[in-house]
């Protein structure tokens, strides 16, 4: 079928379609996304309207960016069942254009354009601490995180943190049974990688059933795999979707520590936990306590954060 009668076709194509076709091509990020959006509108445009001469004559889109995005015009009905998939796993396409768009990430400078989000749904003003730290904590370290979300989940608060071992996971246990135990609270786990990568891990799966209980959400194109640019975009993904954001234990210069400069920079108010004697996977604490985290040195501290939210 020539291209012409297949974008005919295409023309009540659900709009979510064009968003994530728009999002596979390679390279294309946040702001180029965006400025074409400021030219074309929407991205069906970008699809079916726009021709090369229009493309080619964008000094600031690059060749093979054009070229992607041709190829994704030539490809509209595989993005058809690439969406189709994704809504038979329930995971929802979320763009600028949703209102159910999240306001704490829309307000954020070039935020991604298109999430993925599975589970319990987003609230756009409930508060939100991140709980975050090493991905081979101590013992204590991780008894620390379950407690801390488990105690902020029962005031309502939701947890976010990443989806690795470690503090991340911890944190996400402590809220989920919380939720299990009482329905308070939830957790978000944000993931470095697209959906068709997503994996329960042994600790978190016996709560995966209570879908009230967790958002997993990912800025991933679903067949993205994990890389460490997509993982250090989700650490800002973390820090944005939160008020406040609790490190409770980070090598120097570790995850958890990059997570803590996006908190700053986006002025989100930053706790770190204070040691005696620190373990080896909190070595990095100090760093941001001397960087102005306000320091938790017990329980009782947590209501340092609840009285900031």
């Amino acid at each position: 079928m020539p291209l012409r009668h297949r974008q005919n076709a295409m023309r009540d194509v659900e709009p979510a379609v064009y968003w994530v076709a728009l999002h596979s091509v390679p390279g294309l990020g946040p702001v180029t996304y965006r400025r074409l959006l400021e030219k074309f509108g929407n991205p069906q445009t970008v699809l079916l309207e726009a021709s090369r001469r229009d493309l080619n004559s964008i000094k600031w889109l690059k060749q093979d960016l054009i070229k992607g995005i041709f190829k994704a015009k030539k490809m509209l009905r595989y993005f058809v069942s690439t969406v189709n998939q994704l809504t038979s796993k329930n995971v929802r396409v979320l763009t600028l254009a949703d209102k159910a768009y999240p306001s704490k990430i829309r307000m954020i400078k070039n935020a991604s354009v298109v999430l993925y989000s599975r589970g319990n749904c987003l609230k756009t003003n409930e508060r939100a601490v991140a709980i975050v730290g090493s991905s081979r904590p101590s013992e204590k370290g991780y008894r620390i995180a379950a407690d801390a979300a488990r105690i902020l989940a029962q005031r309502g608060v939701a947890i976010i943190s990443g989806y690795a071992r470690g503090i991340d996971t911890a944190a996400h246990l402590g809220a989920m049974e919380t939720f299990a135990a009482s329905g308070a609270g939830h957790t978000i786990m944000a993931i470095p990688t697209g959906f068709d990568h997503f994996v329960w891990n042994k600790t978190l799966r016996p709560h995966a059933g209570n879908s009230g209980g967790y958002t997993i959400i990912s800025e991933s194109f679903p067949n993205q795999q994990w890389s460490v640019g997509t993982a250090l975009s989700r650490n800002r993904l973390i820090a944005g979707l939160s008020d406040a954001v609790l490190v409770v234990e980070t090598e120097v210069g570790g995850g958890a520590a990059h997570t803590f400069s996006h908190a700053r920079a986006l002025g989100r108010k930053t706790f770190a936990l204070k040691y005696t004697n620190p373990p080896g996977s909190a070595m990095g604490n100090e760093t941001l306590l001397s960087q102005g985290a306000t320091p938790i040195s017990s329980y009782k501290d947590l209501d340092k954060i609840a009285a900031y939210l």
